[in-house]
């Protein structure tokens, strides 16, 4: 007999992974066994799990695409925590014919599975199966519009939630609820602002809806409708966690950290973001030994219990094959497209750096958009291998430029970027520049230089080791789990860094550095520096309204822009508090990033 499946699924390796597709019994013989299939499900329903695996595992080893036993022994292995298993019986599946509703059906489902995980893009190829099989099934689109959403493709996916709307032919609150954080997330925030108001009408303990519409409502600057909104939400005594947290943000970011630690209660039974968010709260009351300790617990259980750990490898990989490729040699021949009717701004910055806030001082000089992270030209290079004919993967597919009509791609990618962002609103008026925050864009400079040879790049920097404790304390989630502990962050930050010293070797950039430290301390001074290395002219606002951060954003508002707050000096030299209460806080990070504090320039006044 042959060996188990290494997936774990309790099926014999031909009958699972190994499966040889042209060996599967056909539709109709794998049919004949759907009263044992149907056996086994009721078995399942009536929780004698032992006797539905059993039943399930024999169907499957007589018939593996019998749909009934699959699905069973899925949702068992799924209940087991059985990842890899419940991953491929989940896959295949998916991937069985049938007829169009039940295709759907089955990937909807394992999108479902895979959207739980974070795992967003994994997730796409599956919700599109199920919009393709089932075209006029609402749920298909909805869940094809989650998956888009949170891959960042918003336009994409407010479609699909307003198509879901229309085959539905009435209000849902739930898709109601999903379209309005997408329009939040595009920064149409008085759109959204009414969508949850229709959600709310249909149900008003609609819990996520009640969330989304109070951040809108932060974002909108009407900081008082969404501590009502909360308030009210939580003052019947039956707390929702989520809404909760959201209350003691606003507790911390209104002052009262105090109010945001007796809401959230003691550390012990708390989760990750409570952990994360009652250390800043402890940080801002001058506790900064208590609030170490909190990060240090949140980032462990991530570590522990989330299976968050850092994997540092495909950043590696990728800084390889990007160095390799993009060499002063070997780009110079390749073609640029021409000038660009709106010139984007590359605002540089690793996590937490500060480029956001250069971002809304930038969108208060005439002409200047705020582009935020819609729509990124780093997000051109998953279009190049397109563009190119699948001739290669990127980047080596850019060598298809120097052929024939490949010489035009360039000009084409332009176009597609700054379509996305017109559709988006965004290229309005007399816009002469506009902002990219892209996080992704110091890995694809090489990308840049080609589509935009004279966009400036503008690298906001800040102490690399007071980078390291605001991503230690912010509940984001970084490229390969990068947030989940100083050593990591360290690598990932000497791996950004490495990027951006090759590309500022190789290509002729428009670089200029911007340090985080003078821009607060002096705004006026160094917003019109960088107004006047973009080449920017217009009357800059006045140093007061600069430090007060209250001029208005026009729609979209970038995400950023929602809990806005007067410049201070907190974030600058935050490190050192935390080195007297910890002095060999750094010390395991200590050669990573050495270097890079004297290459930055940051070996004066900013000692260790």
């Amino acid at each position: 007999m042959s060996e188990f499946c290494s997936c774990g699924s309790g099926l014999r390796t031909l009958r699972c992974c190994g499966l040889d597709p042209q060996a599967l019994p056909g539709e109709a013989a794998a049919a004949l066994l759907d009263p044992q299939g149907n056996e086994a499900t009721r078995l399942f329903n009536e929780r004698k799990y032992e006797q539905a695996e059993a039943l399930a595992l024999n169907v499957l080893d007589a018939a593996p695409n019998n749909r009934l036993a699959l699905r069973v022994l899925h949702e068992i292995r799924k209940a087991q925590k059985r990842g890899p298993a419940a991953e491929a019986l989940g896959a295949r599946l998916a991937g069985l014919p049938g007829p169009g509703a039940v295709r759907a059906q089955a990937n909807g489902q394992f999108v479902q599975y895979l959207v739980a995980q974070g795992r967003h893009g994994e997730a796409l190829p599956f919700a599109a199966a199920a919009v393709k099989a089932a075209p006029k099934d609402a749920n298909a689109h909805h869940v094809m519009a989650v998956t888009l959403t949170e891959t960042n493709d918003l336009l994409a996916g407010e479609r699909h939630y307003r198509r879901a709307l229309q085959l539905l032919g009435q209000e849902d609150g739930l898709v109601l609820a999903n379209l309005a954080w997408n329009l939040k997330l595009q920064g149409r925030l008085d759109e959204a602002a009414a969508l949850y108001q229709r959600a709310l009408a249909l149900r008003a303990d609609n819990r996520r809806a009640l969330g989304g519409a109070a951040q809108v409502e932060f974002a909108r600057g009407n900081r008082d409708n969404a501590l009502k909104l909360l308030d009210d939400a939580l003052a019947g005594g039956d707390e929702d966690r989520s809404l909760r947290l959201l209350r003691a943000m606003g507790d911390v970011h209104g002052g009262a950290p105090a109010a945001a630690l007796e809401r959230l209660g003691a550390p012990e039974p708390l989760l990750a973001p409570e952990l994360l968010l009652r250390g800043q709260a402890l940080e801002r009351l001058g506790r900064h030994a208590e609030a170490l300790a909190h990060f240090a617990m949140a980032r462990r259980l991530q570590r522990e219990r989330g299976g968050q750990v850092f994997d540092p490898a495909p950043l590696e990989a990728r800084l390889a094959g990007h160095k390799a490729y993009f060499t002063g040699e070997r780009t110079q021949p390749l073609p640029r497209a021409g000038g660009a009717p709106v010139q984007p701004v590359f605002l540089l910055g690793f996590a937490r750096a500060g480029t956001g806030l250069l971002e809304q001082m930038l969108a208060q000089v005439p002409g200047i958009v705020a582009g935020d992270e819609a729509y990124p030209a780093a997000a051109l290079a998953g279009e190049v291998t397109r563009f190119a004919g699948g001739a290669a993967n990127y980047p080596e597919a850019l060598d298809e430029l120097l052929v024939g009509d490949g010489a035009l791609i360039p000009d084409q990618l332009r176009a597609l970027y700054l379509a996305r962002r017109a559709r988006r609103g965004l290229l309005r008026g007399e816009a002469k520049f506009i902002t990219d925050r892209g996080g992704e864009t110091v890995w694809h400079l090489g990308l840049v230089k080609l589509l935009f040879p004279e966009a400036p790049v503008i690298h906001v920097l800040r102490h690399p080791y007071d980078l390291m404790l605001s991503n230690l304390a912010q509940d984001r989630k970084l490229e390969a789990n990068a947030q989940v502990g100083l050593p990591a962050l360290a690598r990932y930050f000497e791996l950004w860094s490495e990027m951006l010293r090759h590309y500022r070797a190789q290509l002729t950039l428009r670089y200029l550095p911007v340090r985080y430290e003078e821009l607060v301390a002096d705004p006026r001074g160094q917003l019109a520096r960088v107004a006047a290395f973009i080449g920017a002219a217009g009357e800059l606002p006045d140093e007061a309204v600069l430090r007060a951060n209250e001029a208005r954003l026009p729609d979209p508002r970038p995400a950023h822009a929602a809990l806005r707050a007067p410049l201070h000096g907190r974030g600058v030299g935050r490190y050192k508090a935390y080195q007297r209460v910890a002095p060999d806080l750094f010390t395991e990070i200590r050669d990573r990033l050495t270097p890079w504090l004297a290459e930055q320039g940051y070996e004066e006044g900013f000692d260790v």
